[in-house]
């Protein structure tokens, strides 16, 4: 079932009014919008995976593989010679089998396998004897027969015409649940090679996979916040994903946050994706709706961003010069909160229109955890600008992507949260720096605060470093063992490479004070290897 996008919903266009909502639901006329890919409507539900053709090859595409692990072309859908097709090469064939991974499990009723091009030229190449298992995801090497054939006659193998299919349930040929099916070959000829083409599953169910998308078109451009969607009973094998105009796709934040749509703004169109997904080929997920909070006022009419300089030294201290380029109009918010995102900088300076603003005059807080510099203004920027801050960071990433998006307090009084107006990156300059350099070790050296550390005079001690080299967020773990090896205390943070800061407050893991004396530290990178971890003594005295 496809159908065309259209435009569903108008709204006020009053440039004063406060965040508005709307919604669309698709158990009934509102579906009629959507584009659907192996999903369908069930009205009075939502949007749910289809029903499974029984004509449907389920196998094309997935990955075959002979006995000995290699990959054969045997799911590419053709059965040419040499390029599509397996060929023995030899008539000692007994035992050689061919495994199909269908990537999740799927209720089988029906299997084929076509001779390849080489057997139908010379239709002795054909097989001899047969047997077809299935295993399930869970139990990959518990083989259940699905079908067998001792003497065969036949070029093209069809279970369902042949009369070999082995599952039967209240006295009916049912279906067998599994992920992999397995083909042997069980007899041989010893003057005639074999050949095969294809290896085909069919099955009952609903599709594994499939998607939905709807695009809304406002009246006029609108800056975009809280996006939420709504399931039946709960979320698994569901995704939603969301781009304004032509942008990247985003996923989306189901909770109620601010951050739910990371593309620029503002935007005139957007669009939205739904993934559905399942494990089980008779339960679907449904997506019964979606919900966007908007405000047609907007914070700046737009905004471009850029850095300077793009490439510093990995590792070190560098001064940068970020600067956005704020376009206001006179029914524009204004501009009196900056968010970087990528980096948590040291803020020196804030200068609009090339005059430094004093201290007083803004704010700033820099959040390493999250990579973030959050700057406020006094008074809120409210004709074309431009804004340039000036700062300190420290580079460690190759690559490091600096977004960034603009605010407004007198918005978030009226909404009730701050809806961010996310920029865009400047078509003449650039947004990223390059750290150049050798990279620096995994875990930098500890800094410790104070030696030694009394619980009773210093709150907490501090242990300070830096992880480098690190493109995924992993654990960073901080254990504290007394010197016979039991631990006293375990904290971890989730981040990559950047710098990091745990406190201790001289407790255990029962939140007692520990006894005065030496304590053994490990700080450890999880997933690092061998050289991922650092350790060293603290002393705790009274």
């Amino acid at each position: 079932m496809v159908s065309m996008v259209t435009m569903l919903t108008a709204f006020p266009s009053a440039v004063d009014a406060a965040s508005q909502t709307v919604t669309w639901r698709w158990d009934g006329e509102d579906a009629s919008v959507l584009q659907l890919l192996q999903t369908s409507v069930d009205v009075g539900r939502g949007v749910v995976l289809d029903v499974l053709s029984p004509d449907k090859n389920i196998a094309l595409g997935a990955i075959a593989r002979n006995d000995f692990g290699l990959r054969e072309p045997l799911t590419d859908g053709e059965v040419s010679l040499v390029a599509s097709e397996w060929i023995s090469n030899t008539p000692n064939v007994f035992g050689r089998y061919f495994t199909v991974d269908l990537g999740v499990n799927r209720a089988i009723t029906r299997v084929r396998v076509r001779p390849g091009q080489t057997a139908i030229n010379q239709p002795e190449y054909y097989i001899r004897g047969y047997r077809v298992e299935a295993a399930l995801e869970n139990d990959p090497d518990i083989w259940r027969l699905l079908a067998e054939e001792r003497t065969n006659f036949n070029l093209l193998i069809d279970t369902g015409a042949d009369s070999t299919w082995a599952v039967v349930a209240d006295g009916q040929l049912a279906s067998r649940l599994g992920r992999y099916v397995r083909f042997t070959i069980t007899r041989q000829d010893r003057s005639n090679w074999v050949a095969i083409g294809d290896i085909e599953v069919f099955g009952e169910g609903v599709e594994a996979e499939g998607t939905a998308q709807y695009t809304w078109l406002p009246q006029a451009p609108v800056n975009v916040g809280r996006i939420r969607w709504q399931t039946e009973d709960r979320a698994e094998g569901f995704s939603l994903s969301a781009k304004g105009g032509d942008e990247t796709w985003s996923t989306v934040n189901p909770l109620e946050s601010d951050r739910s749509f990371a593309g620029a703004e503002p935007i005139d169109s957007l669009q939205f994706m739904a993934s559905l997904s399942t494990h089980d080929p008779f339960a679907t997920p449904v997506w019964r709706g979606v919900e966007v909070e908007y405000d047609t006022r907007l914070v700046a009419d737009g905004a471009l961003g850029a850095v300077e300089p793009n490439a510093v030294a990995r590792g070190e201290w560098a001064e940068i010069n970020y600067s956005i380029e704020l376009a206001l109009r006179a029914d524009n918010y204004g501009v009196d909160r900056v968010l970087l995102d990528g980096t948590a900088l040291v803020v020196d300076g804030l200068r609009v229109d090339g005059v430094l603003l004093s201290n007083n005059e803004y704010s700033y807080s820099a959040n390493d955890e999250l990579g973030q510099t959050e700057i406020q203004i006094n008074r809120a920027v409210l004709q074309t600008a431009l804004l340039q801050i000036e700062g300190r960071g420290l580079f460690l990433n190759e690559v490091t992507e600096i977004g960034f998006r603009v605010g407004n307090a007198q918005q978030e009084e009226a909404d009730g949260y701050i809806n961010w107006q996310n920029g865009r990156e400047s078509p003449v300059a650039s947004w990223r720096v390059r750290a150049q350099g050798t990279p620096g070790e995994l875990l930098g050296e500890i800094e410790l605060s104070e030696r030694p550390f009394s619980p009773y005079e210093s709150k907490e001690l501090t242990f300070k470093f830096i992880v480098s080299n690190l493109n995924n967020p992993t654990d960073i773990v901080l254990s504290l063992y007394r010197l016979n090896g039991v631990r006293v205390r375990q904290m971890q943070q989730n981040g990559g490479a950047r710098p990091y800061e745990f406190r201790w407050d001289g407790r255990d893991e029962g939140d007692r004070l520990v006894d005065p004396g030496l304590y053994l530290y490990e700080v450890r990178v999880a997933g690092g290897g061998e050289r991922s971890g650092r350790r060293g003594t603290c002393v705790v005295a009274y």
